[in-house]
């Protein structure tokens, strides 16, 4: 190695001074690191440097360059020493070379700390290539195993292989193995499977002799014990391996499986440093594939429950190293990213500005005793709290074990553990509605969008005659709904799903102890994805109707007998009304007719004998014939209405006769007007006609407006004047009847009535009689 002195150095080692004459004779040999090789002071001087070391060509070439009067420095291996030497040519008084002065450094502990400083460099870019890699979003176990198998073997093994015992626990596979050559990886995934592995280990408890690291010799199975099996003899003999080292794999308390590696011949047995590291790993991936599992489960719990979508992913690790002083050797991007101050680059006051006193003696304790200390942290950066999932470690001289520094490094799990939180009050709020669910009286079911039943509550199991314990994933909707519900549903109840996304109406299920079908009120709808939008379930509720239905069916029939009675009634009442009429128009009219024509005569007879009392006469006159316009208003309201051209027009009639000489001016809009029996008609005339009567006789209106129309499957007749309104309230005073008779007529077709102020001055009476026959004649 050619340079500067001591331009590779980082510390001056043990030093040789010597120096030798034109001819190669020494004539000065000194220093401390004669003893290193063996040699005492002055034990070469006067001796030739040619013939010491003519077995050994690099240092003849050395010698042969330095008196040819060079000056240079060269690198050299003697007795297991590494030497740095640096030739300087020598010069008489007269410019003349007089030979070579020469300075050697004993480099052999600087080289050593070098390399283990290399190696623990290659370790950690390692360790923090896997944190890279399982941060990448990561999330399939085997993928997790492959990536920490794949990044351990190409460290510090040629082979790698992962056993993991089977889910019954009784044996071990092997999951994954890594080669750089793909040739030779898909020949050891052949080989370990077919042959059990390279000690032969199968089952289960061979784990349970597995209480640490094993460093082994793959020539010399047998005498471990260990055996192994043709095959595998085969390829190890063909690869050129040699050294083994075997791991457990641990996690939470558990040996999961084991990890083997293994070298070629030329690569050395695995070191004490190769084990902690391999530990590491294996440490650090296990983890990995634990946070995978859980990941797993929490996307299999979400597909299941409420599909809802992952909350967690993996990201980028915290990566420092620091000096046995704490001074920084190294410190990552993302330990800026996250908003981490570093304290005057002292990594150790860093964490101390963060973490509790207990805990930053835990972790000096555990990197003096050469352990491992891990766990969360918690750290207040300035955009918010972060939880660190954090490993310190510590860094010691691979020869020596000597404490070089420091490394921490910590994955950022803040997601992870918002996940989890999330997780446990997502079960927490599943399990109240679940208890809800299982608590209700309604027959409540979840199936997919394909129609397969996936959950019934008890209460409908029970509603259907279903057992308890019937597994109902094997059923589809329609097995729960009567052929005409299967129809409805498919015309009605799917549509309105599909386009509003719920429905709400009625159907019937089927029993299945064979009863009767179940009417029931439903309220379907669609579920949805809480993170996506999308729906993945229908659910539906439904409430046994039953009694509702009925009541219903009572109601009904009391309605038709209470129309039939009413029907009946009006008719009752109708001819009631014609036979007073005919005996009132056969006996009292005719009388008074017959009174008045006689009064007419007894006029003229007075004119001639008694004029003194013909103004008596003409007062019994005009009482007879108000006797007689009352007889015939009184036959006019006992007339049967002619409503076969329907209300309106006989409205109009009665309007015209009841308002005659009054200067009120009637109007009726019937243009509305339904087609009803005639029952409801003939009662919605009387009370029309009463209405009018008290305009003529209360109200000083001007305009009266009659309308007529069919909400709600009834008769509506609205009676509305421009009068001076009610005086009081809307009762009828003492002694009349007419409001009172109103409300009774109306109540008694089974409608109701309303009286009440009109708008700008007036009195609206307003009723609805229903028409349980729909318009049918019930003449």
């Amino acid at each position: 190695m050619n340079g500067e002195p001591g331009s590779e150095l980082s510390r001056v080692g043990p030093q040789i001074i010597f120096r030798m004459d034109a001819s190669g004779r020494c004539t000065m040999s000194i220093g401390q690191g004669l003893h290193e090789l063996g040699l005492e002071a002055s034990e070469l001087v006067g001796r030739d440097l040619f013939e010491v070391y003519r077995d050994n060509p690099v240092i003849l070439a050395s010698i042969t360059r330095a008196l040819a009067g060079e000056t240079f420095t060269v690198s050299e291996e003697i007795e297991g020493r590494s030497l740095w030497t640096y030739f300087q040519a020598l010069h008489d008084e007269d410019g003349g070379f007089a030979g070579s002065l020469g300075v050697t450094t004993d480099v052999t502990d600087q080289r050593r700390d070098e390399a283990a400083a290399r190696a623990a460099r290659i370790r950690v870019t390692a360790l923090s290539d896997l944190s890279t890699e399982l941060s990448r979003g990561v999330v399939e176990p085997d993928e997790v195993l492959r990536i920490g198998v794949r990044i351990a073997t190409e460290t510090f093994a040629d082979i790698g292989v992962i056993w993991l015992l089977d889910q019954d626990g009784e044996a071990l596979r092997p999951l994954v193995s890594w080669h750089a050559d793909p040739a030779v990886r898909e020949q050891l995934d052949r080989s370990v499977a077919e042959a059990g592995g390279w000690a032969g280990w199968l089952d289960a408890g061979s784990l349970g002799a597995l209480d640490g690291p094993v460093v082994f010799d793959l020539d010399h199975l047998g005498r471990t014990g260990l055996g192994r099996s043709e095959e595998v003899r085969a390829l190890v003999s063909a690869l050129g391996l040699r050294h083994g080292l075997r791991l457990p794999v641990r996690s939470r308390g558990r040996t999961l499986g084991l990890l083997d590696f293994g070298r070629a011949v030329g690569a050395g047995p695995f070191t004490e440093d190769d084990v902690a590291f391999g530990l590491d790993v294996a440490d650090r991936f296990t983890l990995a594939h634990d946070n995978a599992l859980l990941l797993a489960e929490q996307r299999a719990a979400v597909a299941e429950l409420m599909k809802f979508k992952s909350l967690a992913e993996a990201s980028g690790d915290l990566i420092a190293l620091a000096h046995v002083g704490g001074d920084a050797m190294y410190v990552n991007p993302r330990v800026e990213a996250s908003g981490i101050a570093l304290s005057a680059e002292n990594l150790w006051e860093t964490v101390r500005s963060y973490v509790d006193d207990a805990t930053v003696a835990e972790m000096r304790r555990a990197v003096v005793e050469g352990g491992r200390w891990a766990g969360d942290l918690e750290l207040g950066v300035a955009e918010g709290p972060i939880i660190v999932r954090a490993e310190v470690f510590p860094l010691s001289d691979p020869a020596s074990g000597a404490l070089l520094g420091t490394a921490w490094i910590g994955q950022d799990v803040t997601a992870l553990r918002h996940t989890e939180r999330a997780l446990r009050s997502a079960v927490a709020d599943l399990s109240r509605f679940q208890a809800l669910v299982e608590a209700s009286s309604d027959f409540i079911a979840i199936a997919d969008l394909e129609g397969r039943v996936r959950y019934l509550n008890p209460a409908g199991r029970a509603i259907i005659g279903l057992a308890a314990d019937a597994d109902v994933r094997d059923t589809a909707i329609t097995d729960y709904l009567t052929p005409e519900g299967v129809e409805a549903s498919l015309r009605v109840e799917q549509p309105a799903l599909v386009a509003r996304g719920h429905w709400e109406g009625e159907s019937a299920l089927r029993d299945h102890r064979g009863g009767p079908p179940i009417p029931v009120a439903i309220a379907s709808f669609l579920m949805h994805d809480v993170e996506t939008g999308a729906p993945f379930a229908l659910a539906t509720v439904q409430r046994d109707i039953t009694e509702r239905h009925t009541t219903d069916v009572a109601m009904r029939e009391l309605a038709e007998q209470r129309q039939a009675l009413l029907t009946r009634l009006v008719r009752a009442q109708e001819a009631e009304r014609a036979q007073i009429a005919g005996d009132v128009h056969d006996d009292p009219v005719q009388a008074l007719a017959a009174v008045d024509l006689r009064l007419g005569l007894l006029r003229r007879q007075l004119e001639q004998h008694a004029p003194q009392l013909l103004d008596t006469l003409g007062s019994v006159q005009e009482s007879v014939a108000r006797a007689n316009d009352r007889l015939r208003a009184l036959l006019f309201d006992l007339e049967a209405p002619d409503l076969a051209g329907g209300l309106g027009p006989a409205l109009e009639r009665a309007a015209a006769e009841i308002l005659k000489d009054t200067g009120v001016h009637a109007t009726v809009e019937a243009t509305s007007e339904p087609a009803t029996s005639r029952s409801p008609r003939a009662v919605a005339y009387r009370i029309a006609r009463e209405a009018l009567i008290n305009v003529r006789k209360h109200a000083r209106a001007r305009e009266v407006t009659i309308t007529i129309a069919g909400p709600d499957g009834g008769l509506a007749v609205e009676i509305a004047d421009d009068g001076h309104g009610l005086a009081g309230n809307a009762e009828s005073p003492p002694g009349h009847h007419g409001l009172s008779g109103m409300r009774d007529r109306a109540a008694l077709a089974g409608g109701q009535l309303a009286i009440t102020p009109r708008a700008g001055g007036g009195t609206v009476v307003a009723f609805w009689l229903p028409d349980p026959q729909g318009g049918d004649a019930d003449d």
